[in-house]
């Protein structure tokens, strides 16, 4: 563990997802349950990296990636802003939740949607009972939920 020398504290850095990051990510991916593989997510990753609407960002704790956040730039028809950010994906490693790092990703999510010119931040979570945490951490950091549903249509 590096620590850093004159306060003995573990260093945190939030910073850009880059192709070196990519076992650490498809692992925390796979901890909260998305099936994926490390050519898929290399496939993924480039494709992100040259998309300027969206971004990855990782959350390094004494040079480990322990978290990531997902982010998109959204143009809306309906809304009266001109762009806005969804969180596509909001993950810290399962034995660090309760730290702060969820909070200090979303803080980074919030600036980078700030500095695309986005004056909305969203995410989608799912209604199922063991969400409830995830709900209340959104709700705690000025979330606020609202109505609707989700539907899905497979296209084979």
């Amino acid at each position: 563990m590096r620590m850093n020398s004159s306060t003995m504290a573990p260093v945190l850095e939030i910073r850009k997802c880059g192709l070196n990051d990519l076992e650490r990510v498809t692992a925390l991916l796979r901890e909260f349950g998305y099936p994926t593989t490390l050519s898929v997510m290399k496939e993924r990753l480039e494709s992100m990296e040259n998309n300027h609407l969206q971004c990855t960002l990782v959350a390094e704790l004494n040079n480990e990636v322990v978290g990531m956040v997902g982010l998109r730039q959204v143009i809306s028809y309906y809304k009266q802003t001109d762009c806005i950010t969804e969180i596509t994906a909001l993950i810290v490693s399962e034995e660090l939740r309760g730290n702060g790092l969820g909070k200090r990703l979303v803080a980074a999510a919030e600036e980078w949607a700030r500095e695309q010119g986005c004056c909305q931040l969203f995410l989608r979570s799912g209604n199922r009972v063991e969400r409830a945490p995830a709900h209340a951490f959104y709700r705690h950091l000025g979330f606020e939920k609202t109505a609707g549903y989700r539907f899905n249509k497979a296209l084979l």
